[in-house]
């Protein structure tokens, strides 16, 4: 993790990166802010050993709200009380998916993505510990985890694209195979920055 932790500290791939993931809807270049005060969060890539190599944990949300039945990472809004947006992803991972906060160890962080559909401005943070947590799902946000080896979420093979339907709009998406489960939107532009970084630093 040392390693990963130093690559994290040049410059990181940013929009370019994030964009390989965008769907359709989201036209090329749509990090400005529409004017209203944007919501920031934190969101946590959690990493850690287990049988088929080093791995993450992506939860199944619960219905409803602006993300409602996606698969994300564990994350969520900031608090007034959060003195930051490392905090911020700890604190949320450990009340969505029960991972004791002092047990995850930061690496590094992102590049902040803005969501125009939820108004958020999303700090993906980098997190590991030293074995498989075993998860606690909060069940009123949380239907379960999903763990998947990065090795596998990274294969190219697993890169694919799906046309879904919202009201009378067709939008194009590319996204990530993890097991049957699909990862798209904002979770899919915010792994294919850490697809970038991972794999260079690791080459």
């Amino acid at each position: 993790m040392d390693h990963l932790s130093q690559c994290l500290k040049k410059e990181l791939p940013g929009q370019s990166a994030q964009e390989l993931m965008a769907p359709s809807v989201r036209p090329p270049g749509m990090d400005q802010f529409d004017g209203s005060n944007p919501r920031s969060s934190g969101v946590m890539i959690l990493l850690f050993p287990a049988a088929d190599g080093l791995s993450i944990v992506f939860i199944h949300r619960t219905p409803g709200g602006p993300h409602g039945g996606q698969i994300s990472l564990p994350g969520g809004k900031a608090e007034k009380s959060d003195p930051d947006l490392f905090y911020t992803a700890k604190r949320e991972t450990f009340e969505e998916v029960g991972v004791n906060p002092e047990l995850i160890k930061v690496v590094g962080k992102l590049t902040p993505l803005y969501v125009p559909h939820s108004n958020y401005i999303i700090q993906p943070v980098i997190g590991y510990v030293e074995s498989q947590p075993e998860f606690i799902c909060d069940e009123k946000e949380v239907n379960g985890v999903i763990i998947t080896p990065l090795k596998n979420l990274f294969n190219p093979e697993n890169r694919k694209t799906m046309v879904l339907k919202r009201s009378d709009m067709e939008i194009t998406a590319p996204y990530y195979d993890a097991s049957g489960y699909q990862i798209w939107g904002a979770t899919a532009m915010i792994m294919s920055e850490f697809e970038q970084i991972f794999t260079s630093c690791i080459s």
